[in-house]
């Protein structure tokens, strides 16, 4: 069938002709594929006939627990994640007649063979292209295609999508009233037009640009879209006469363009597949700031801008990481200077990150004064060569008026190491307070 005549099936009808004659293929290639796959089945005490019932991908690949619940309703089984708000909701109004609770495959096979065996299962799962450019599951299966086309007021709901290529699909006034799993698919090109709520894309292809030029990414036009998630390796939209709401947004590398658009509640973090590259992180973390400054939203971008200059302050500790294209051409002395330089910037941006958090937490620079202030007063009250020696009022004064620099000049030390340290607490006090104002007169500038 052509994806037109899939699209013209109901939901009921659309499902079962992928359970007759698309997931088998599927399922085979998983079977023969993923290691330990039948000893997951066998100890989660899952059926393939109800995992069919419910879109294979979520077994697969969700990172948390999943339940399996019955419902009263309609003694109909639907899944929900066990940490959920809706589950819990379900529970207490007393909707479900059955549960059970299951580890899908991934995170099973993590907890047996470790991060490191699973990352390498997960890249696996990635979907990848041929040379004609179709989108293939485990290397070797095309996925359904779907896409191609253009559908007005499509019925979305009650789809199953995983594993699915929807590249150039166009949708106008899609209707939905549950969330759509878009797992492992292809979606390059991908038109919603009009607001849709519930999208979950989860190691979906969202983007590419043909011979270099021609662009295409997923586009939300025209609307309203909320309560989405998207947690892609490479995650690039447009989004043009929109609002944005409940989003988020979860991977290693991020774009956005935005044209008329606002957003609401937007969570963006970095999220490698293995080990965290932090030279990813920080650009990840700036495309994140420039797009929420983009739109306004200044508190949120110096949230962002916060996590760019931690990210980039780590960076630095690892030089081979950092100047990996050049790192192993380097010699000997010019590797030993490079490690110097990386080693002195990392020094200066924790001193940044210790005082006053990069200009966005200003407050550590008032909590530092305070421990210099204390610290000075105990050497002035302790020391025997001190003026208020074993004067508690006297040596507080006297490092507070030091500390902001007044000088009134009724008290002074006359030891030379005392007369050095209120020199150096003067010079704290300058610098921390100077940090203090200037961090929050940063909370208006733009990012």
């Amino acid at each position: 069938m052509n994806a037109q005549d899939l699209w013209e099936l109901t939901p009921e009808q659309f499902n079962e002709w992928r359970r007759q004659h698309d997931y088998p293929v599927i399922w085979g290639l998983l079977e023969s594929s993923l290691p330990y796959f039948s000893d997951w089945l066998s100890q989660q005490q899952l059926e393939k006939e109800i995992i069919f019932r419910l879109g294979i991908a979520r077994f697969i690949s969700a990172t948390d627990p999943l339940s399996l619940c019955l419902y009263k309703s309609d003694d109909r089984w639907r899944l929900h994640g066990t940490g959920s708000a809706m589950l819990a909701s379900l529970r207490k109004s007393g909707l479900i007649a059955s549960e059970r609770t299951f580890l899908p495959y991934l995170l099973w096979f993590r907890g047996q063979h470790g991060d490191k065996a699973a990352n390498q299962i997960r890249q696996l799962l990635t979907i990848t292209t041929n040379g004609r450019g179709e989108a293939l599951v485990l290397g070797q299966h095309p996925l359904l295609n779907i896409g191609g086309i253009e559908l007005s007021e499509p019925v979305v709901s009650g789809r199953l999508l995983d594993f699915t290529s929807m590249d150039d699909l166009v949708l106008r006034g899609a209707i939905n009233n549950s969330p759509i799993y878009l797992w492992h698919c292809s979606a390059k090109g991908m038109q919603i037009h009009g607001g849709v709520s519930g999208l979950d894309f989860f190691d979906t292809f969202l983007w590419d640009h043909r011979n270099g030029s021609q662009k295409r990414e997923l586009a939300l036009i025209d609307g309203i879209f909320q309560d989405c998630r998207f947690e892609c390796r490479d995650f690039r939209f447009h989004s043009s006469r929109a609002v944005l709401k409940y989003f988020e947004v979860y991977g290693e590398f991020f774009d956005a363009t935005l044209e008329h658009t606002s957003l609401e509640e937007i969570a963006i973090q970095y999220r490698p597949h293995g080990k965290p590259n932090y030279s990813d992180a920080s650009r990840y973390y700036r495309n994140a700031k420039r797009l929420l400054s983009s739109v306004g939203n200044v508190v949120e971008a110096g949230e962002y801008y916060y996590l760019e200059k931690q990210c980039e302050m780590k960076a630095y500790r690892t030089p081979g990481a950092l100047y990996k294209e050049t790192w192993l051409r380097q010699s000997l002395p010019r590797k030993w200077l490079t490690s110097s330089y990386c080693w002195l910037r990392y020094l200066a941006k924790l001193t940044s990150y210790v005082t006053w958090g990069f200009g966005e937490r200003p407050e550590r620079s008032l909590f530092i004064s305070l421990g210099v202030i204390l610290a000075a007063t105990l050497a002035y009250f302790a020391s025997p060569s001190s003026t208020t020696y074993l004067h508690a009022g006297r040596s507080l004064y006297f490092s507070i008026v030091t500390f902001v620099t007044l000088g009134y000049g009724d008290i002074s030390q006359t030891s030379t190491w005392l007369e050095l340290l209120s020199a150096c607490e003067a010079l704290c006090g300058m610098v921390l307070m100077g940090l203090f104002l200037a961090g929050f007169a940063s909370k208006t500038k733009q990012y």
